[in-house]
């Protein structure tokens, strides 16, 4: 793919700068990731693409938004991929991360079955369409676990003056973004899901895209974790992966991941990559 080359060009013009960063010959990184980047297979990629052009080894650590910032805050973790703004804010503020860049986004959509009882389809917005749901006291599945995806969703919730918890048709999988999208199917139940792993999960599940939220994309960006407070954290690989991944070369790979079997990549990177048919 054309992210390959981009990324040869990258190690011949910066791979030394990289390495030379492995300081105390430490040469491990580990990276905390939220399971969308998982189910939709970038996370492997990225892995290997960056391994590629440096010395460090990278030990994924992978959860809900929420999961990954607790173990960052105690010092478990490297860098960070999350995708919840307002906790991604609020864990650099407390002094525990920073240097916060964007990386990439999709977009947040209600996945739910094709007869469509609540009129998802027909709503204007993603608050009439959780009240659709809630008034008719349709069948949602929660992923229940502070991640990215369950903040959105409690958000709007919050919004509309809501409390779904307790109700007999609102249901918590504690489970990441994919099994979640597979328990919502099996029930021919509504559920918030991102659109990577919609796209990648479409083919195994009997749920459709109903509504997508265009208007407030799902921004996953890259945190350094703060080494002045937890000294076991490798400064240099978290350095050397945010340079990365933030980098023509990372940005290339991004855009061109899943194109060549969706016909659009799954991930819109932050920096437009010349060429590339972006989707998601």
């Amino acid at each position: 793919m054309a992210w390959r080359h981009a990324v040869l060009g990258l190690a011949l013009a910066s791979l030394a700068l990289l390495t030379s960063s492995c300081g105390g010959g430490d040469n491990e990184l580990i990276l905390g990731a939220t399971t969308s980047i998982q189910d939709a297979g970038l996370l492997d990629e990225i892995i290997r693409a960056f391994e590629a052009v440096t010395d460090y080894h990278v030990k994924p650590s992978v959860g809900g938004s929420g999961e990954v910032l607790a173990k960052a805050r105690r010092g478990e973790l490297d860098v960070i991929m999350t995708h919840s703004p307002a906790e991604e804010d609020k864990f650099i503020a407390d002094g525990e991360g920073l240097d916060k860049r964007p990386v990439m986004q999709n977009f947040f959509l209600i996945a739910g079955p094709e007869a469509d009882p609540a009129g998802v389809r027909s709503a204007g917005s993603m608050s009439e369409a959780f009240k659709r749901i809630a008034g008719g006291q349709r069948t949602f599945i929660s992923r229940g676990d502070q991640s990215g995806t369950n903040v959105r969703e409690l958000s709007i919730w919050a919004e509309l003056g809501i409390t779904p918890q307790g109700q007999p048709w609102y249901q918590e999988s504690s489970t990441g973004q994919g099994q979640n999208l597979i328990v919502a199917s099996d029930k021919d139940a509504y559920t918030l899901v991102d659109s990577s792993t919609f796209t990648v999960f479409e083919k195994r599940i009997s749920l459709r895209t109903l509504l997508t939220d265009t208007a407030n994309p799902n921004v996953y960006s890259v945190i350094r974790v703060a080494s002045d407070k937890h000294q076991n954290v490798n400064a240099a690989s978290a350095i050397a992966f945010a340079e990365f991944i933030t980098s023509r070369a990372g940005q290339c790979m991004i855009a061109e991941f899943g194109a060549d079997e969706y016909s659009k990549s799954l991930f819109e990177p932050a920096a437009r990559c010349p060429s590339a048919n972006v989707g998601g």
